[in-house]
């Protein structure tokens, strides 16, 4: 890959990967070193390179990281934390600490279902699933974050079958 095809992905890939990686890891240096790793690793094997592909390697290196560093796992559980005394949480923080009590392939379905806005069958080549897979445990995350959520007392939206994004993800399709 000659320096401008690269440079091209880079521009149009990078800014939603970090994201994707930044909200599963929770932390914001280890999503800078994973997507450094993302990149490195496609210049590596330049024949395979896509989107698809980029998020499927960067979910990699997140599970390897997470395999090989116990310490990683405890900095996520840490950030369902109370805030300090005399700080009122507002809406945002709480849905932070809502997702931060997910797990954390919980946390990537729904990142990638609603903030990329990817289908059952792209979140399933990224993660390792079946799409009929992704479909059941989106809709189990969906659940958990649902109950998390009113628990913290921010408001949610009903899930019903009738809920349905882009591609079917959130539904029935």
């Amino acid at each position: 890959m000659d320096e401008d095809a690269f440079r091209a992905l880079f521009d149009a890939t990078a800014r939603p990967l970090r994201a994707y990686i930044r909200r599963v890891l929770a932390d914001a240096a280890a999503a800078d070193d994973v997507l450094q790793e993302t990149y490195i690793r496609v210049l590596q094997r330049p024949d395979t390179v896509g989107p698809p592909f980029l998020w499927k390697v960067a979910t990699n290196i997140i599970r390897d990281r997470w395999r090989r560093d116990r310490r990683e796992r405890e900095g996520l559980r840490r950030l369902a934390a109370e805030p300090p005394a005399g700080a009122p949480a507002g809406p945002g923080e709480r849905v932070q600490r809502v997702l931060a009590q997910l797990k954390p392939q919980a946390r990537a379905l729904l990142w990638l279902a609603y903030v990329e806005g990817r289908t059952h069958a792209e979140i399933g080549e990224i993660l390792g699933l079946r799409a009929a897979s992704v479909r059941v445990l989106l809709f189990r995350a969906r659940r958990a974050a649902s109950r998390l959520l009113r628990q913290e007392g921010v408001e949610t939206i009903p899930l019903t079958s009738s809920f349905v994004g882009r591609d079917g993800v959130g539904g029935d399709e």
